[in-house]
C-alpha cells in the first residue's frame, strides 16, 4: 500500500459491496476502499474468522463496515444476502464482483458439476446479484467492478474453464455499459496479473518459490503484485474521475502479460530467470 495520508478520502459517504472479501484481493479491497471513506461490506461463504479480522480492520479505517454469509453457488443464498442488504441499506455505490471458485483441471477431466459451479458464481450469479442490486445503484448513480483474471487473455495449465467463465464476465461488462450507462450506472473491469497470495502458493505447492523467482525477477517492474498492489487499481477504478473508463476491461498488471513472450526469450538469451541486463540482446522471432 502506498503511503496516504489521513485526511485523503475521496469515499468519503459511499458504500461497497464486495464479493469474496474475508481474504486476498477482497480483503485487500475492502481495507484499501475504508481507507479512502469507503463503508464496506463484505461477503464471504464459510471463513468466518478471517471476515471479522476484515471487518475489525475497516471499521477502524471507516466505520459501519459488516460482512454477509452467502455462498454465491446457491441462488437462493444470494436472494436472502440481497434481501438483507435492501432492507438495511438506503443507497449501494459499488457492488465489487470479485468472489470466483473452480476446479484446476484440464477440460477433458472436468465434470458437469464443477463447470456449473464456476459459472454459477462468474456468470449466472453475477447477473443476479446486479439485477438484484441495481435498485439501489441506479439511486446512486453507481458502478459496477468485476474482477477478471490473466487466465481469460492468456494460457495457464488448468485454467481453461475459469479463463472461460471469466472471458464471459469480460463480455458481460460490455453489455452492462451499454445497456446500464444511459440509466446513470457505470461498469468495468479489472484484470490482475500475477498476485502473491495465500491461494496462488496454496495452488502451486512448492512451485510457488521458484515461480515466485521468476515472477520477481523478470516482471517489468522487477517485483510481484501483492493484493494491496492489485487493490489500488480497484479502488481508482471507485472514483468519479473513472466515470469514462465505463465498458474498459482495465489490466493493472504492471504490464507483465504483455511482456510475457519477451520475458521468455530474455531468459533463454541470458540463461537465467531473468535477473540480468534488462537491455540484453533478445532471440530474434
Amino acid at each position: 500500500m502506498r503511503n496516504e495520508s489521513d485526511s485523503y478520502r475521496p469515499l468519503e459517504g459511499k458504500v461497497a459491496l464486495i464479493t469474496g472479501g474475508s481474504r486476498g484481493l477482497g480483503a485487500a479491497a475492502a481495507r484499501h476502499l475504508s481507507r479512502w471513506g469507503c463503508r464496506v461490506i463484505i461477503t464471504f461463504r464459510q471463513e468466518v474468522d478471517e471476515a471479522d479480522r476484515v471487518i475489525a480492520d475497516c471499521s477502524e479505517l471507516t466505520a459501519g463496515a459488516r460482512a454477509i454469509q452467502m455462498d454465491l453457488v446457491d441462488e437462493q443464498a444470494v436472494r436472502n444476502g440481497f434481501e438483507r442488504i435492501l432492507n438495511d441499506e438506503t443507497r449501494l455505490d459499488f457492488l465489487v464482483a470479485n468472489a470466483a471458485a473452480t476446479a484446476l483441471k484440464p477440460l477433458l477431466s472436468l465434470k458437469m458439476h464443477q463447470i456449473d459451479k464456476t459459472f454459477a458464481i462468474t456468470v449466472r450469479h453475477f447477473i443476479l446479484m446486479v439485477q438484484l442490486a441495481y435498485p439501489l445503484l441506479e439511486k446512486s448513480g453507481g458502478r459496477i467492478i468485476a474482477v477478471s483474471g490473466a487466465d481469460s487473455v492468456g494460457y495457464i495449465p488448468t485454467h481453461g474453464l475459469l479463463g472461460a467463465a471469466k472471458s464471459s464476465m469480460e463480455t458481460l461488462v460490455h453489455y452492462l455499459a451499454c445497456e446500464l450507462g444511459p440509466k446513470g450506472v457505470t461498469a468495468v473491469g479489472v484484470l490482475p496479473g500475477y498476485i502473491d497470495t495465500d491461494s496462488i502458493k496454496m495452488m502451486t505447492g512448492p512451485l510457488y518459490e521458484p515461480m515466485k523467482k521468476v515472477e520477481t525477477e523478470t516482471h517489468p517492474l522487477r517485483e510481484a503484485a501483492t493484493a494491496d498492489d492489485a487493490a489500488e487499481a480497484i479502488a481508482l477504478l471507485c472514483l468519479e474521475e473513472a466515470r469514462w473508463l465505463n465498458g474498459q476491461v482495465v489490466r493493472n498488471d504492471g504490464a507483465g502479460l504483455f511482456a510475457m513472450q519477451g520475458r521468455f526469450f530474455q531468459a533463454a538469451a541470458t540463461g537465467n530467470s531473468g535477473s540480468g541486463d534488462a537491455d540484453a540482446p533478445i532471440i530474434g522471432i
